[in-house]
């Protein structure tokens, strides 16, 4: 399979990116985050629709973050000859098609869906999601791996790549499953164990029931013939209650009738002893009739008496008040002059006053102005003092002179003054020209300074690769030399037999090796020592650079204020020069308002008196409402004693000399005598009621005793026996509850019935769901046979060891032949059990851990590729490779590179990598780039 072109639509954050993949090795570089892998993560998904997270989380998010844009995804590659194209594109559904391309230029699509397309592609490739990524698609470190880790480690790698890692996995989670099964099946053999109880049950309920049926026939049979005498005692019991019916309630009215009796004679006699008592009542309310009369006259007199007191005071008031209203016009009209003179100065101080208000509110005005001006004043020279200090220590730090420049002249000591002309500061607005100057030389500083830190990093980067190398040089002498001196005249690489002279002559060319690596290192860190001194002298030139330039920006913002302070002072001195003579205004209003005081305390006693009489006037009302108001009380009183002349006349006890007192006394005593008269007036209206109630009463007696002879006499001629009615009311009752008692009994015997049956149908139906078991029973431990086996077949001595035997010599034929075209003078390479990896060349075998950096990375890139063909079936045209370089120190990274370059026998190589340095064994380089969160291609093909 060749992959020939990739298109992304809104997939993770590639708005829209096509990428064109050509023959050779392709680097996909960019930073990290730039958007590389996504890339393999679309050809993963094109093909089988993989994806590691929700497949949301695929498509790119829109500057709306709830709003998700129509995603889709388009691969074409080329197997066997066939050009194919699969589409798969994700908005509120899924979709997904596979076209191949016709001869002619058509095309033709072959299958659509998820499903439909994933099976056709697996046809296609002969291989699955899994396989695929497991076998072309080769994952960061996994080369790094094939050298670092142990060897159980780098079994377990290769074992994950076979696929082992999933019959492992198999194997594991089948048991779980099989112990679901096997106590499916413990159960069912606990459920169907109980099949000869359940038969002995059934046997014994049938007895059971044909016992019941007997005894319920018998019972049934006693039932009919108690029914009968029921049914016998009823009819002569229901005839003899009609008797006792008449007889009980001819007894009733009886009992009633004499009860009545003796009711009516104790009313009778009640009522009789109410009358007398009204008799006697009579008799005393007629002796009180005289008392009750005099009450009305007494309390008249009373009433007048108060009345001619109130009218006689009322009168005495209001001639006093009609002599104090002629008063106090006398004084309103004495006092006149005086009040008008009042009045027209007080108008006059109003408006002096006003006029004295607004006068004291410019006053005002004029004091906050001043202080305002004096505020901003003082922040003026303050922030004066902060821009010179600056510019001070500014030309004293970077040492600039500012008289050089045409434009920047400024003389601070004009602002050293105790008050200077804010209207005229010429000097001011060059302040500005300064900080444009120093602004542009500190550009100038800065871009100087950082060229310099540039170039002086580049030399310490040269420096820094040459003294990795020459430890790499180190630490590939140290090994052999260590061998060397613990084997007796052996060549620690080879194993072959050596002089003693030879053996010295490899140790001094290892210790000079060592010793003149280490001079060169000692050498180049001296000189990175100087480097970093001389970089730390430009670095804090820099930051003092930079913090001169935030500097000027805070100082330009204080210039900026003073300069608007200075607009403020200038705008506060017209408004005061408004405000002028406004002090002297006002000690003219005050002297004015001084005379008119003096000249209104003059008339201030007139002024008093006219208002006190004005407002006594007021209170005390018109002159002829009074004079109105004394002749009619003048009327009234004589009204007053005309009452009294005729209550006196009534009853002689009255005279205009009695006391108040008395009178009191008097009333209060026939007040009570006319309340016990008009109460007994009250009751004596009942007497002609009782008279007439006591007459009703003896009409009522006659009429009762009547009624009781004729009683008694149909009581004697009822035919009721009483001993005779019991009897057969006995007999009804005691076979009324033995019936009751035989159809509970019945009743019972019924339900026990009922019951068995459901129990006898019931275990019928248990027996048939046991036999119904017994097969299930059967069928499980069938299927639990079956999954054993499976688990045995996919353990550790089953698929997966034979599939670790079959494949192994394949991968060691595959690595071998991917070996051989890196040039290295090995004549063989063996894998052994547990995939160590040996060499043989002219000094004979070697382990992984005896040959150098390049040959162990060329080693671990051969399996790794031998792996990818076995799975592939040797048809291997395409790898892709994620961040190879990873976990690989400096030295391994280029011969990896160099190792890349000479591959020759696959067609395409896409590799995915942050590392600038694998460019150099690029065909085609595709770069990568985001921008404002996009990811953007730039491709440069034929770079070599």
């Amino acid at each position: 399979m060749i992959f020939t072109k990739l298109t992304l639509k809104n997939f993770k954050s590639h708005k829209d990116s096509v990428i064109d993949f050509k023959p050779g090795i392709s680097i996909i570089v960019g930073e990290n985050g730039a958007g590389k892998s996504s890339i393999l993560d679309g050809i993963s998904f094109a093909l089988f629709k993989q994806f590691n997270s929700k497949i949301n989380d695929l498509v790119r998010i829109t500057k709306n973050k709830n709003s998700h844009e129509l995603m889709s995804v388009s691969l074409e590659f080329i197997s066997n000859g066939k050009e194919y194209i699969v589409n798969r594109t994700r908005g509120s559904t899924s979709k997904a098609e596979l076209i191949v391309k016709d001869s002619d230029g058509g095309s033709t699509r072959i299958s659509s869906g998820d499903s439909s397309v994933n099976n056709e592609i697996q046809t296609i490739l002969e291989m699955d999601g899994e396989l695929f990524l497991n076998a072309i698609y080769i994952q960061q470190g996994e080369i790094a791996n094939l050298i670092s880790k142990t060897p159980s480690e780098k079994k377990k790698l290769i074992g994950r790549l076979l696929g082992v890692e999933s019959l492992e996995k198999a194997w594991k989670n089948s048991l779980p499953l099989i112990n679901i099964y096997e106590n499916q099946k413990s159960e069912l053999d606990g459920r169907t164990a109980s099949s000869l109880d359940l038969n002995n049950d059934l046997k014994n309920k049938k007895i059971i029931l044909e016992e019941i049926k007997i005894k319920g026939n018998s019972i049934e049979k006693e039932i009919k013939e108690l029914e009968q005498l029921k049914s016998l005692k009823a009819n002569e019991k229901l005839e003899m209650e009609k008797s006792k019916s008449t007889f009980d309630k001819l007894n009733t009215q009886l009992i009633n009738e004499n009860e009545n009796t003796r009711r009516v004679i104790d009313e009778r006699k009640k009522l009789q002893e109410q009358l007398e008592n009204l008799k006697n009542k009579e008799k005393e309310m007629l002796s009180l009739e005289k008392f009750s009369n005099k009450l009305p006259i007494y309390l008249e007199f009373l009433e007048s008496v108060n009345n001619l007191e109130h009218l006689t005071k009322d009168r005495n008031n209001y001639e006093e008040k009609l002599a104090n209203i002629r008063k106090q016009k006398d004084i309103i009209k004495n006092e006149e002059e005086g009040y008008n003179h009042y009045l027209q100065v007080q108008k006059k101080l109003k408006v002096y006053n006003d006029r004295k208000s607004k006068l004291e509110s410019e006053l005002g005005i004029i004091k906050e102005l001043e202080k305002n001006r004096s505020d901003i004043k003082k922040e003026f020279y303050e922030n004066i003092a902060l821009i010179e200090d600056f510019f001070n220590e500014t030309t004293k730090s970077l040492n600039i002179d500012f008289s050089t420049f045409e434009n920047s002249k400024i003389d601070f000591s004009d602002y050293d003054k105790e008050e200077i002309d804010f209207s005229n500061q010429k000097n001011f607005n060059e302040i500005s020209n300064n900080f444009k100057d120093l602004k542009r030389i500190i550009i100038d500083f800065k871009i100087g300074a950082e060229s310099k830190i540039k170039e002086i990093d580049s030399k310490s980067n040269n420096i820094s690769n040459k003294v990795s190398g020459l430890e790499e040089g180190i630490n590939s002498a140290k090994e052999p030399l260590s061998e060397i001196k613990k084997v007796d005249n052996q060549c620690p690489i080879c194993k072959s037999d050596i002089t003693e002279e030879k053996k010295n002559d490899l140790i001094d060319s290892y210790n000079n090796k060592i010793k003149f690596n280490q001079e060169s290192i000692n050498k180049f860190n001296n000189e990175l020592k100087k480097i970093s001194n001389e970089k730390s002298i430009f670095k804090t030139k820099l930051d003092e650079i930079n913090s001169v330039e935030k500097d000027i920006q805070i100082k330009y913002k204080h210039y900026e204020i003073a300069k608007k302070e200075l607009e403020k002072i200038s705008d506060i001195d017209i408004k005061l020069k408004t405000y002028e003579d406004t002090r002297d205004k006002l000690d003219n209003v005050l002297l004015s308002i001084k005379d008119q005081n003096k000249l209104q305390e003059m008339s201030k006693e007139s002024y008093d008196k006219y208002v006190h009489a004005s407002g006594s006037l007021d209170v005390l009302g018109k002159e002829y409402d009074t004079k109105d108001k004394l002749r009619e009380l003048e009327r009234n009183i004589d009204i007053e004693v005309e009452k009294l002349k005729v209550a006196m006349s009534k009853d002689s006890y009255l005279s205009p000399d009695i006391r108040k007192e008395d009178l009191k006394n008097r009333i209060d005593d026939l007040r009570d005598k006319d309340k016990v008269y008009n109460q007994l007036k009250g009751e004596i209206v009942q007497l002609p009621i009782l008279e007439s109630q006591i007459k009703n009463k003896s009409d009522e007696f006659d009429t009762i005793r009547s009624k009781v002879d004729n009683i008694e006499n149909n009581i004697k001629a009822c035919n009721y026996s009483k001993n005779k009615y019991e009897n057969v009311v006995f007999t009804y009752e005691r076979s009324e509850e033995k019936l009751k008692m035989l159809n509970k009994e019945i009743n019972e015997i019924k339900g026990k019935a009922t019951q068995i049956i459901s129990d006898i149908e019931n275990l019928t139906v248990k027996l048939t769901q046991n036999d119904i078991l017994k097969e299930k029973l059967e069928n499980v431990t069938d299927y639990l046979k079956l999954l054993k086996d499976i688990r045995e077949l996919f353990s550790k001595d089953g698929i997966q060891k034979d599939l670790r035997n079959r494949s192994k010599p394949l991968i060691q034929k595959n690595t071998k032949e991917f070996f051989e075209q890196f040039n290295f003078n090995y004549s063989d390479l063996k894998i052994d059990e547990d995939y160590n990896i040996s060499v043989f060349g002219p000094e004979g075998e070697s382990k992984l851990d005896m040959v150098s950096g390049g040959e162990k990375i060329a080693i671990a890139l051969a399996l790794r590729l031998g792996i990818t063909k076995a799975m592939s079936k040797g048809n291997i045209e395409t790898i892709l490779l994620d961040e190879p370089t990873i976990h690989l120190d400096s030295f391994r990274r280029h011969e990896l590179i160099y190792l890349l370059r000479q591959m020759s026998s696959l067609p395409q190589m896409i590799i995915v990598t942050h590392d600038s340095e694998l460019e150099n064994a690029a065909d085609n380089i595709i770069k990568v780039e985001k921008n404002d969160g996009i990811s953007e291609i730039n491709e440069i093909s034929n770079v070599i």
